[in-house]
């Protein structure tokens, strides 16, 4: 039997590129994704990552399927983080929603838990864009701009930490453990 080494470095680092690629993608080029996101959007009804290699027509993006991925997930964790998820009742998987608001239009986030997880932006209905705007379900509308903002302070604080220290935040859930702590 072959031995595989395991160098904990090499996944840290891996880690930390793909973390920074998220977040350069989102910072500089988010907000011209967005408006392509909500523009294929208006078209198609949805868009998730399949649309891309699989679409008919294929959607008009400047970017790729894995940075469509980076806006699904980073949007998704920031409005669970941020504001909680409602779901849909009527879909018999187990789910949750996020919407965001960017220059007046709403996006809808479905998540789809089963097999393994789906995800794609589309058009809310008529019928919770009002409830988003004139109800208390206007709870869990999350402005865009201010994704951005979080995202860019984010940015900020891990050049600040450093990226040891953020990861064992991160799989620690934020806590510190300290030799002696109760």
């Amino acid at each position: 039997m072959a031995k595989t080494e395991f160098n904990i470095n090499d996944v840290l680092e891996n880690y930390k590129r793909r973390d920074e690629e998220r977040r350069e993608f989102i910072i500089h080029k988010g907000r011209t994704a967005m408006k392509e996101i909500i523009k294929e959007v208006n078209q198609r009804g949805s868009l998730n990552e399949a649309d891309i290699y699989y679409g008919t027509p294929k959607p008009q993006l400047s970017f790729s399927d894995i940075e469509l991925g980076y806006m699904l997930t980073s949007m998704m964790e920031y409005a669970t983080n941020h504001v909680g998820n409602p779901v849909d009742e009527e879909c018999e998987l187990e789910n949750k929603l996020a919407y965001f608001e960017y220059k007046d239009e709403i996006i809808q986030i479905f998540e789809v838990y089963g097999q393994g997880t789906d995800s794609w932006f589309l058009k809310p209905s008529d019928d919770t864009v009002y409830k988003l705007s004139n109800t208390a379900y206007g709870v869990y509308l999350n402005q865009f701009d201010d994704f951005i903002n979080y995202t860019i302070n984010k940015e900020n604080e891990s050049k600040k930490v450093s990226y040891g220290t953020t990861i064992l935040n991160d799989i620690a859930g934020g806590y510190t453990v300290g030799r002696g702590s109760k």
